[in-house]
């Protein structure tokens, strides 16, 4: 007899803005960041307090997040509406980028980047993937668990058919759910150079 075991779950509460809480005592234990995740037909979003040092170890170590009072774009056709609360699985979202903070000075080890274009469905992330010096990079990213991070990345995406494009810092992108997933020249990393797919209508 198998036993299958609850699906860990990240919580998060969302805010449409970051607000400061203005009381002479209260210290944050986070600072508020920007967040955005990204899924096959929508983009969740807004501000949250980060908690943890490392936006790809709470991913790889949770199957789900749940996200409370969250803005939901709807890819199909552009429109925005608000979620009391919202329940995906990891292998549901396509990327997840959070606008700081980076992980602890004294555990990062010395890498060498390198330029990769990740296609996924309607998405393209272009950013640089890090990998241990004299690793094979390529064999790096398929033994890593399935989120990784891109730094100094953008991404480009189609929402209500049309086209949005942003540079967004560091993003931690699903290779289980990448299409195709290439080594390129620094050079082709230029904002718009490299072609999206059209998503069929």
């Amino acid at each position: 007899m198998s036993v299958e075991s609850a699906p860990s779950r990240l919580s998060l509460v969302m805010h449409q803005v970051p607000e400061d809480v203005f009381e002479p005592e209260f210290v944050p234990e986070a600072p508020f960041v920007q967040f955005e995740a990204y899924a096959d037909d929508a983009r969740l979003f807004g501000w949250v307090r980060l908690d943890a040092d490392r936006l790809t170890d709470l991913l790889n170590d949770h199957d789900e997040l749940q996200l409370f009072h969250v803005e939901i774009e709807s890819l199909l056709d552009g429109r925005t509406e608000t979620a009391d609360e919202v329940t995906v699985r990891r292998d549901e979202l396509v990327a997840v980028h959070v606008g700081g903070p980076r992980g602890r000075q004294g555990e990062r080890r010395r890498t060498r980047k390198y330029a990769a274009a990740v296609q996924t469905r309607h998405y393209l992330v272009g950013g640089y993937v890090h990998a241990p010096v004299g690793s094979d990079v390529r064999r790096s990213v398929t033994e890593r668990p399935p989120m990784i991070p891109l730094t100094d990345a953008w991404i480009e995406y189609w929402s209500g058919g049309r086209r949005k494009r942003q540079w967004v810092g560091t993003i931690v992108v699903n290779r289980e759910l990448a299409d195709s997933w290439r080594f390129v020249p620094d050079e082709d990393l230029a904002f718009g150079r490299l072609r999206p797919a059209v998503p069929p209508a």
